[in-house]
């Protein structure tokens, strides 16, 4: 690093015979050497500084400008750039997938579809207005004024998972294939949230394969993995959730604003 030294009080060359430096004569008129003056001595510092700072004002912007969505912040940063009043209730576990027959799937029945119902039983939940607003979100006003309404996005992904099954037995779930809940556009927007979902919190676990026969091989799953605890976020959801068994008292008890339609 270049260091700029400050001028000496005393001149570094000596003097002559008269005692006066040895720049002036013994007459007593003093030649004062040439100095430059402040500005002229500073102006190519504080240039250059200033040409580092657009360049590093040039750069930040191209990186951000170039992928305007993704914010990267450190450490504690990004929990508060993306808050969510739900991770209060986020502890992980480690587990084994089981491989026995899940509740969820399977020929449709009554247990079946109650297993379901249970799963996505608190879909919609309050939100109090100082969590909104840290959210930087709007939703819509429950009239009694003690919120808004909001879902959480894993129950999202789990409705869409919900249909996936459906639509295999289209004709035993002929209610929401009246809904439109089977038709190409409803198809690849659940898609697209499963594809979303799955990249915006991928599993890292490492799974292996095994010979299943001399010319076949096949991936194992099995193991240990790091997971949420879903009781506690089922939990979370209980205690806010809101009935929405029958939709007309539910609509009525929520503030009606018109044009307030967003693109999802």
């Amino acid at each position: 690093m270049a260091s700029l030294s400050i001028p000496e009080t005393k001149h570094f060359l000596g003097t002559d015979e008269c005692g006066s430096p040895v720049n002036c004569d013994c007459s007593g008129e003093e030649h004062r050497p040439a100095t430059r003056s402040f500005r002229n001595f500073y102006a190519p510092y504080l240039f250059h500084s200033v040409f580092v700072c657009l360049n590093l004002v040039l750069f930040l912007w191209n990186i951000t400008s170039s992928n305007p969505v993704e914010t990267v912040c450190p450490g504690d940063e990004v929990n508060e750039a993306a808050f969510s009043p739900a991770r209060t209730a986020l502890r992980y576990v480690v587990q084994d997938f089981e491989t026995g027959p899940s509740p969820f799937v399977g020929e449709p029945s009554k247990e079946l579809d109650q297993a379901w119902s249970d799963l996505l039983r608190s879909s919609n939940i309050k939100i109090s207005n100082d969590e909104m607003n840290r959210m930087n979100k709007s939703s819509i006003e429950i009239r009694d004024g003690s919120g808004y309404i909001g879902y959480l996005e894993s129950i999202h992904m789990l409705h869409c998972v919900k249909r996936i099954y459906q639509s295999q037995y289209q004709e035993y779930y002929a209610k929401p294939q009246d809904m439109d809940a089977f038709s190409p556009g409803h198809w690849n927007h659940c898609l697209e949230v499963l594809r979303q979902g799955i990249m915006c919190n991928a599993d890292v676990t490492v799974n292996t394969y095994f010979w299943k026969s001399p010319d076949e091989i096949k991936g194992n799953r099995h193991g240990h993995r790091r997971c949420t605890d879903w009781s506690l976020v089922q939990q979370w959801l209980d205690d806010r959730s809101l009935d929405f068994e029958n939709k007309e008292i539910f609509l009525s008890s929520l503030v009606y604003q018109e044009d307030s339609s967003v693109t999802v």
